[in-house]
Formats: structure tokens, C-alpha cells, sequence
């Protein structure tokens, strides 16, 4: 597809329904396979708030299999507008006005095993739920916080993933690709790091505001146990595990990218913005 005919909600809207397999990627997972019937909403929430490239879409991936909600980025303007047309809502559902609309909605469509879950990075929580919604979201809320102590590899995976638009493990288009016309451009790296970087620092100083004690999963526990990783998460929500499920996602597992990208984009980005460790004023 050529970049210029991309359209990521036509994107997002574009999984055939039928069965995605045990490993859906991001558009499957927001995809109408994992509709359900309008009914009454889901009484338990989980939150996992992850700065991007933490594995979210993996746990989100493990979660779903295990019977435990289907987490997204709803709150994402992307994401919910895709929802938005699909269930034939009107406006801009994420406008404070329509939030509760949208959120009810998410609850009754969007639910498995009595629980509604969501993946969350900060703008998206800076940007549409610091409010009364907001409130209401978190406060019965099982809450989780996913982080990466390997911040230079985060930064690497992010860097590619917004460069080429892709950010789960298939080859799928779901973002704009970078307009940078230098990927390397000194300003937009150190932009793209501090951002980064902020991200885990804003949702720490969240969760002290709003006395939230999340669980806090590293990156790299999720990879070496990720059956312990979704047995914590649902002792917390007194929810079952469908074990026979999770085991089958698991089996499907593998790293994203490619172990030769990640080496050479590592050094450019260093040689890039490796002068600022040292210097006055960076």
C-alpha cells in the first residue's frame, strides 16, 4: 500500500472477523472478532499503563487468551475513531461529553470474563482522562504498570517502530510512518527519548496523587515467565485462567524485529546523541 493511500482507521477496520489464530496481532485484537454482543457491562477494569515498546500488546495478546478482558489502546484517537465507525457512534467519542458514552460502550463490546481492560500510555491518559471519567476509571480499577529496564533497547524498538509504522510483530501498517526526513535528525531523537523517558515518570507521579499501588511487571519478567506474570493479574481480579489458551499463545511467541536492524539502528542512534551524555545543559 503506498503511503499516501494509508488511512489507519480504514486499517484498523480491515481484520477479517473469522478466527484470528492463538497470536493476533494489533488489528485483529481491535478487530470484530473480539466484538461482543451489546449486554451488561463488564464490572471489573484492568489498566496496564505502559510507556510504548514495554511489551504491552504481548501481555494485552496473553491476557485475552487467558479469558481476562481485551485490552487496547481505546483511548488512543486512532483507535477509538476506528471503533467509533465500525459501531456507528457519533462524533469525536474521546470529547469529554461523549467520554461516558463511550467508555459504557467499551464495557458492554468490549469485555471477557466479567473484566473490561485497557492498555494506556500517558498522553493518552494527559490528554482525555483527567477528569471525572478519569476518576471513575481508575478507582475500582486493578492496575498495572508495565516498564523496561533496558531503556536503550526501548528506545532502539521505538525508534524503528516510528520510522516504519509498524509496531507489533507482523509486517502491518497501523501507524503514519515517521515524516522525519532524516530519521537521525538530532532534535526529533532527543525529543523522542525525553518523551520517553517522561513517560513512566508522569504515571508514577499518577499513581501517588491518586494513592494507586500498581503491580509493576518488567519488560523482561514478562518474557521469562509469562504465566506468573497472568496469574498475579488475575488473582488480583478474582478471575479464572484459561490455561489451555494462554499455553497455545505462549507456544506462538517470538521476539519482534530483527536482531541485525536492532544492532545497526543501536549504534547510529548512539553515535547520533552519544556526544549529550557528557555535556553541559543535556
Amino acid at each position: 500500500m503506498a503511503l499516501d493511500e494509508f488511512d489507519p482507521v480504514v486499517a484498523l477496520n480491515a481484520a477479517d472477523p473469522g478466527d484470528p489464530g492463538p497470536r493476533p496481532d494489533i488489528v485483529a485484537l481491535l478487530g470484530p472478532h473480539f466484538d461482543r454482543p451489546r449486554g451488561e457491562p463488564a464490572p471489573k477494569t484492568l489498566i496496564l499503563c505502559a510507556a510504548p515498546r514495554t511489551g504491552s500488546y504481548e501481555l494485552a495478546r496473553l491476557l485475552t487468551a487467558a479469558g481476562i478482558g481485551v485490552a487496547h489502546e481505546y483511548f488512543n484517537p486512532t483507535c477509538a475513531a476506528a471503533l467509533a465507525v465500525r459501531w456507528g457512534l457519533a462524533g469525536d467519542v474521546l470529547e469529554e461529553a461523549a467520554l461516558g458514552g463511550y467508555i459504557d460502550e467499551l464495557r458492554r463490546r468490549r469485555a471477557a470474563g466479567e473484566v473490561f481492560a485497557t492498555k494506556l500510555q500517558y498522553w493518552q491518559f494527559k490528554d482525555t482522562l483527567r477528569n471525572d471519567h478519569g476518576r471513575a476509571l481508575f478507582g475500582p480499577a486493578v492496575v498495572v504498570h508495565l516498564f523496561r529496564a533496558d531503556i536503550l533497547a526501548q528506545f532502539v524498538s521505538l525508534h524503528r517502530a516510528r520510522e516504519t509504522g509498524r509496531f507489533d510483530f507482523t509486517d502491518e501498517l497501523t501507524h503514519y510512518p515517521s515524516a522525519e526526513a532524516d530519521p537521525y535528525a538530532i532534535e526529533a531523537l532527543r525529543r523522542m527519548l525525553d518523551e520517553l523517558v517522561a513517560e513512566d515518570a508522569n504515571f508514577r507521579r499518577l499513581f501517588a496523587l491518586a494513592g494507586v499501588r500498581p503491580i509493576f511487571c518488567e519488560y523482561a519478567e514478562l518474557e521469562r515467565d509469562p504465566q506468573g506474570v497472568v496469574a498475579r493479574i488475575a488473582a488480583a481480579l478474582a478471575v479464572p485462567v484459561d490455561q489451555d489458551r494462554l499455553a497455545a499463545t505462549i507456544a506462538h511467541g517470538a521476539r519482534y524485529g530483527r536482531a541485525d536492524d536492532r544492532a545497526q539502528r543501536q549504534a547510529a542512534l548512539q553515535a547520533a546523541l552519544g556526544p549529550d551524555a557528557f555535556s553541559k545543559g543535556r
